[in-house]
């Protein structure tokens, strides 16, 4: 009940403030990989797209990913709030992937012990113009983020640091670096938490991001070189946009 009537107030909020100021965005992009906070979330050619409306303040809207083979499809909801410096999400995610071990046929049950949704809350902060360090922390606060026993959640939590080593404008080039740290709040007697084995460092990652100008046609392109020190992983992704407005 309290839940629902969250999602109405946040619903109410955002539907005021869009009402005055709104402007409607969408991008597409093509990938070999989803990569999120040290996992690989699926492999393969990956589609994403976003569709989101976006106000002075507030923002909502969509975000989905899948494969070619099908056997990775995702649908999530969002909300959100920015100023200058600081941003503050919260996610409804959705991964009803066919070969998944928790309920991904039950898009509107959530029931905390049963759902296959999680509810991601975010926090973004970047110091200054001068200083374009973007901290982040972000929680599980809801869903399939249990201990074994299905009693608990762990409220596994991800931070990070991000910092732009490179930026040149009139080559539409940028490099950024990113340091990210998965634990629990609440362990429950466990080791593990949502995104690895155990608490540690999760992501090291290293972003190349150029845009390229083809008749007129921007064609924005990325590479993601990503470690994980805890999970002793590594993946390359590349990306492509198809398209945004």
């Amino acid at each position: 009940m309290i839940r629902t009537k969250l999602l109405i107030m946040f619903s109410i909020i955002i539907g005021s403030s869009l009402l005055y100021s709104q402007k409607i965005h969408s991008a597409l992009q093509l990938r070999n990989s989803h990569l999120w906070r040290g996992l690989e979330v699926s492999s393969g050619l990956v589609y994403t797209g976003d569709i989101h409306i976006d106000g002075k303040n507030f923002y909502g809207g969509f975000w989905t990913g899948g494969n070619v083979d099908g056997s990775y499809k995702e649908f999530n909801n969002y909300i959100g709030y920015k100023n200058k410096h600081l941003t503050v999400e919260l996610w409804d995610i959705y991964n009803f992937s066919p070969n998944a071990t928790y309920n991904n046929k039950e898009f509107f049950n959530y029931n905390a012990s049963e759902t296959g949704r999680f509810w991601d809350l975010r926090s973004y902060y970047t110091i200054s113009d001068k200083i374009p360090l973007t901290l982040s922390a972000n929680t599980v606060i809801f869903g399939r983020d249990r201990n074994k026993d299905n009693t608990e959640n762990k409220y596994s939590s991800f931070v990070s640091a991000e910092y732009p080593v490179y930026k040149k404008e009139d080559e539409n080039l940028e490099v950024r670096t990113r340091v990210g740290y998965g634990f629990s709040l609440n362990h429950a007697g466990e080791d593990s938490n949502f995104f690895a084995k155990k608490d540690g460092i999760t992501e090291v990652s290293l972003i190349v991001s150029k845009t390229f100008i083809i008749a007129g046609y921007k064609l924005p392109v990325g590479i993601w070189g990503m470690w994980n020190p805890v999970g002793n992983n590594a993946y390359l992704q590349f990306s492509v946009q198809a398209y945004s407005f």
